[in-house]
């Protein structure tokens, strides 16, 4: 199967580097392979990029230089998982989506981290699902899935096991500002809504499971479908 994988930057540098969770990754990532799996990958930025990102505003830079920042955080996360994924991996973070699909196409792991102003790594997830024609898209992030609000904010948010694109995007709204925190980019969702792309946002304990989910074991995440 080919599959693009986004592993959000809130549980790759939730302050530092978070080193079990990059671990566990390598295995899972190597695994797949083993088993044939096509893999393509993205990394957020985390809180690397949003620290960076909010003194640049402090400093009164522009908008968009402030993506510009928090862009190249994202790509050192995807250089130091290239780092630990080893030989496996395309040994430089990919900046179009063209070369990572030839790193593919060569048996190796591509790994993207952001590419544009005004976008999230999600987006950037979308957009690679899209042009390497994955089968499924997949979000790995601090919150076990898609919940009606959001779930550290509000007691009685009810996470969704099976949401529509449509649905989502009525849940994230139109809005983007460089560093915020949601449950998708309203870009990704557009993409996700036009391309019909399988999607499943899990947490990242399920970081381990994944083969087995791909092999249609149970998940407690969320499905994306129509």
């Amino acid at each position: 199967m080919r599959i693009t994988i986004c592993f959000g930057g809130s549980i790759l540098v939730p302050g530092n580097p978070d080193l079990d969770c990059i671990r566990d990754i390598v295995r899972t990532v190597r695994e797949l392979k083993s088993r044939n799996h096509e893999v393509l990958i993205v990394v957020g930025g985390g809180e690397l990029a949003r620290v960076y990102i909010n003194a640049a505003r402090e400093l009164g830079i522009p908008g968009v230089d402030q993506d510009q920042i928090g862009i190249a955080a994202t790509r050192l996360n995807a250089q130091l998982l290239i780092a630990a994924l080893g030989d496996i991996a395309d040994p430089t973070p990919a900046t179009v989506f063209e070369k990572a699909v030839r790193a593919m196409l060569r048996g190796k792991v591509p790994i993207m981290g952001g590419t544009t102003p005004g976008q999230t790594t999600d987006a950037v997830a979308a957009m690679l699902a899209q042009v390497s024609k994955s089968e499924l898209l997949i979000f790995f992030t601090n919150v076990d899935g898609v919940y009606t609000a959001d779930p550290k904010l509000d007691p009685n948010a009810k996470k969704l096991d099976r949401i529509t694109p449509d649905e989502l995007a009525k849940l994230v709204g139109t809005e983007f500002k460089p560093g915020m925190k949601t449950i998708m980019d309203p870009v990704a969702v557009k993409i996700i809504q036009r391309s019909n792309i399988k999607t499943i946002v899990l947490g990242k304990h399920e970081i381990p499971r994944l083969p087995e989910i791909l092999n249609g074991a149970k998940h407690t995440g969320t499905l994306i479908a129509r």
